[in-house]
């Protein structure tokens, strides 16, 4: 096994509060990290990803948790660096479950909470060379996988190994360092065509379980805002596409899904050109083979989708059971 060099890999480290800045800068030293780039300005670190993405990003998330991340997530949809696949490390000083629930869940490789020492940090750090884990992505998320094996049975999401470019440098692996923009660009392709096969099946369940509901004569239990934001995201992607035809049915697709919102417009004639449209998105973009395997996928995700409908419907008269009634039927649509 190679002996790992980490002298070689650059670092971006950011904490607002300067004690805790040195102290976590003398940890990666101990650890033999040198080019460490110490940032206190959140927009700093910004235009840092953006010039060049660093082998391993650690960021604080004290003070600024919704910003970091949202840049996290930013990052892993490959909007904020030339790597969406770069090793990253949150530290807070919370001991709070939600917290560290929301932070696992933008995207980043490992959350460490405060204070920790500089073998435990070097012991995570090793994980990320070693044993990385592959990325999943779905509607609402690209990152690390961490499903359990029971979770990842037929017509679930597919791992995607992402290019572990911190491994091959403090490896001096010098043939995965010659691919690795090779690499990385074949594995951000990979994800962008299943973000956006994602992004379109998440409208089509949605649109498809709603007018079962609506055909059954009940009012569906379903965020509007959240499908046109989903639909948002799938004309973002393909405006970045060679494809007019693709780019002008996502164009469609969102005037379909805000006239949804408009008094009188929630109808099975639109929820059903909402799904003809995001089904034709999808084509353009990849081609029939992608929505055909997707089938069972859909017609697994409707009935589910239905089924929590109908609970939410059932406890629409509970108090307080607004908030999770709705972010259980976006994970179903996920």
């Amino acid at each position: 096994m190679a002996e790992l060099d980490y002298a070689r890999a650059s670092v971006a480290l950011f904490d607002p509060v300067h004690v805790n800045l040195r102290t976590t800068r003398y940890a990666l030293h101990e650890i033999g990290f040198r080019d460490i780039a110490s940032l206190n300005v959140l927009s700093e670190l910004k235009r840092r990803l953006q010039d060049d993405a660093p082998h391993l990003i650690v960021i604080e998330t004290a003070d600024h948790e919704s910003e970091v991340f949202g840049l996290v997530r930013a990052m892993r949809a490959g909007e904020e660096s030339n790597n969406p696949f770069a090793a990253i490390l949150l530290t807070t000083w919370r001991r709070d479950t939600g917290l560290v629930r929301e932070a696992i869940s933008s995207g980043a490789d490992d959350v460490i909470i405060r204070p920790f020492s500089t073998s435990f940090a070097e012991e995570r750090i090793r994980t990320l060379v070693r044993a990385r884990k592959p990325f999943i992505v779905t509607s609402d998320y690209i990152g690390p996988d961490r499903r359990r094996d029971s979770a990842r049975g037929p017509g679930t999401a597919q791992s995607i190994e992402a290019p572990n470019v911190l491994r091959a440098v403090v490896e001096n692996d010098e043939d995965a360092l010659m691919r690795a923009r090779a690499w990385i660009d074949e594995a951000r392709h990979t994800v962008d065509g299943e973000r956006l096969r994602r992004l379109c099946m998440r409208v089509i369940i949605g649109a498809e379980a709603a007018s079962g509901e609506l055909k059954a004569g009940r009012t569906p239990m379903m965020d509007v805002a959240d499908f046109e934001r989903g639909a948002r995201e799938v004309r973002a992607r393909l405006a970045r596409t060679r494809s007019a035809e693709a780019k002008r049915v996502a164009h469609a697709l969102c005037e379909v899904t805000v006239e949804l919102r408009e008094p009188g417009g929630f109808t099975l004639a639109n929820l059903s050109l909402a799904r003809e449209l995001a089904m034709a998105a999808y084509v353009a973009y990849a081609g029939d083979d992608g929505m055909e395997r997707s089938e069972k996928e859909i017609e697994t995700a409707v009935q589910l989708l239905q089924q929590r409908m109908a609970q939410a419907a059932a406890r629409k008269a509970q108090p307080d059971s607004g908030v999770e009634d709705a972010a259980e039927l976006k994970r179903a649509a996920s």
